[in-house]
C-alpha cells in the first residue's frame, strides 16, 4: 500500500514547480522515495527509433540526459505496449542494451506518457542494481504523476515552438521592415535628385534667358566702343580721359561676355556625351560664375598643365560637377577665408583636376560617407548632401573618378580624374 505521507512529501517537493524544475524534482524525488539507483522521463523520437531522456536521476543526483536507441531495449517494449516489469535478470533478456550493462542494472519497471490526444509522447523508468520488491508502490507513483508529466511535456513542446514561431516571425518582420525602409529610402533618394534636377532645369531655363537678353546689349555697347575708340583717336578732345572711360568699358563687356559664356556652358542641356571640352576653359567659366563668392577673403591661384587639355564628354554635367567642388571648397573657407588652389595635369592617359582649399577639411569618421545621397555637413540650408552623390555619379558616366583626401582644420584636396580625349583616337 503506497503512504499517504509519501505522496504528500512528493506533491509538496514539486508544488509550485513548472518545467525542467519540474520534472528535475520529480525524478529525484522519485528516485529517493522508491529506492531506485536512476529514474528517467525520457521522450520518443519514432522517426529514428530513438529514445531523449528530459530528467535524469543518477544516484540521487541529476546528471546530463543522453539520447540512446531503442533498439533491443525494454523501453522500446514500453513503446509499442504499455508497461514493461522485469524484476531481475534484465540484462538476460536484452542482452544488446549496453546501456543496461554499463549501469549494471539488474531490475526494470517504466511506463508510457501519453499526451492530450492519447499519443504515447514518452516514458518514465526506474532502474534497480538488485532486484525490485515493491512494483504495486512504483506503478502507483508512474501512474499517479504520468498525466502530469505528460501535460509538462506537452505544454514545455508547445512553448518551444511558439518561441520557434515567434523568432520566425520575428525576422519576417525584420526582412520586411528593412525591405520597405530600403524602398522607402530609394524612394526619398529619386524624390529628392528629381527635385533637384528640377530646380537645376529651372536654373538652367532661367540663365540661358538672361544670357540671351545680356547679349543684345552687349553687342551695342560693343559696337558703341569701337565708334568712341575711332572718334577718340582723332580728336585730341579729351583724349586721356576718353581712353579711360574706353577702357572701363571694354573691360565690363568682356567681363560680362565670360559670365554669359560660363553660363552658356554651365546650363548646356542634352545627353549628349561626345562634346568637346576645353579643361581650362571650364575652369575658368566657373571661377567667373563664383567670382561673387571669392571676395576678397580667397586667394586663388591656378595653374594649367602646358597646351589644351581637352576632354570628352556632357559639357554641362562636367561644368556642373567643377562647379560644386570649387563651391564647396570656397564655402569651407568663407568664414575665416583662405588659399583656393587649382591645378590641371595629365598623366598615364587621364586628364586631373586638383582643387586644394586651406579650409575647415572633413573629419575623419565622415570621409567614408561623404559620397553617399544626402549626407551633408553643413548647416541647415547650406546644401541637401547631393553634390557630392551626384558629383560622382556623373564622373562614373564619364568613366572618371574622384578622390577626396582632407584633414580636420587643415583643408581639402578633391581630385577629378577624366580620360584625356585624343583627336586621332575617333
Amino acid at each position: 500500500m503506497l503512504n499517504g505521507e509519501l505522496l504528500s512529501d512528493i506533491i509538496e517537493a514539486v508544488s509550485n514547480t513548472y518545467g525542467n524544475e519540474f520534472l528535475n524534482r520529480l525524478t529525484e524525488k522519485l528516485s529517493s522515495v522508491i529506492g531506485a539507483d536512476s529514474v528517467f522521463i525520457a521522450l520518443f523520437d519514432k522517426s529514428k527509433y530513438e529514445s531523449k531522456t528530459v530528467s535524469l536521476c543518477l544516484h540521487g543526483k541529476i546528471v546530463n540526459n543522453i539520447e540512446y536507441s531503442l533498439d533491443g531495449t525494454p523501453c522500446a517494449n514500453v513503446l509499442e505496449t504499455t508497461i514493461c516489469y522485469y524484476p531481475n535478470q534484465v540484462q538476460k533478456l536484452f542482452p544488446n542494451d549496453h546501456l543496461l550493462a554499463e549501469m549494471n542494472i539488474e531490475g526494470y519497471i517504466g511506463s508510457p506518457l501519453y499526451n492530450s490526444k492519447k499519443e504515447n509522447i514518452g516514458l518514465i523508468v526506474g532502474l534497480y542494481e538488485k532486484e525490485i520488491t515493491e512494483k504495486d508502490q512504483i506503478l502507483t507513483l508512474f501512474q499517479i504523476f504520468s498525466g502530469r508529466i505528460a501535460a509538462e511535456l506537452e505544454r514545455l513542446d508547445y512553448e518551444r515552438r511558439l518561441e520557434t514561431y515567434n523568432q520566425e516571425l520575428e525576422i519576417q518582420v525584420q526582412e520586411r521592415t528593412s525591405k520597405l525602409e530600403k524602398t522607402l529610402r530609394e524612394l526619398s533618394e529619386r524624390q529628392n535628385q528629381l527635385i533637384e534636377s528640377e530646380k537645376l532645369a529651372s536654373l538652367g531655363l532661367l540663365s540661358a534667358g538672361i544670357a540671351h537678353e545680356i547679349n543684345n546689349p552687349l553687342n551695342f555697347i560693343t559696337g558703341g566702343y569701337y565708334g568712341l575708340l575711332e572718334v577718340s583717336e582723332s580728336s585730341d578732345v579729351l583724349q586721356g580721359k576718353m581712353k579711360l572711360y574706353l577702357e572701363a568699358i571694354r573691360e565690363g563687356v568682356e567681363r560680362t561676355t565670360k559670365i554669359v559664356k560660363g553660363l552658356n556652358q554651365y546650363t548646356r542641356s542634352g545627353d549628349s556625351q561626345d562634346e568637346t571640352i576645353s579643361v581650362q576653359e571650364m575652369v575658368e567659366n566657373c571661377l567667373v560664375i563664383l567670382s561673387h563668392s571669392l571676395r576678397d577673403k580667397i586667394h586663388v591661384k591656378t595653374t594649367f598643365a602646358n597646351g589644351d587639355l581637352s576632354i570628352r564628354g556632357n559639357s554641362g554635367k562636367l561644368h556642373q560637377v567643377v562647379l560644386n567642388l570649387v563651391n564647396n571648397a570656397i564655402q569651407s573657407m568663407e568664414k575665416s577665408g583662405g588659399s583656393l588652389s587649382i591645378t590641371t595635369s595629365t598623366a598615364d592617359g587621364l586628364v586631373s583636376i586638383k582643387i586644394q582649399d586651406t579650409g575647415t577639411g572633413i573629419q575623419k569618421e565622415h570621409l567614408p560617407q561623404i559620397e553617399l545621397p544626402f549626407f551633408t555637413t553643413k548647416e541647415p540650408g547650406k546644401g541637401v548632401g547631393l553634390g557630392l552623390s551626384i558629383a560622382s555619379k556623373i564622373l562614373k558616366e564619364h568613366s572618371g573618378s574622384l578622390d577626396v583626401q582632407s584633414e580636420w582644420g587643415v583643408g581639402t584636396t578633391v581630385t577629378i580624374h577624366l580620360p584625356k580625349w585624343k583627336e586621332e583616337s575617333l
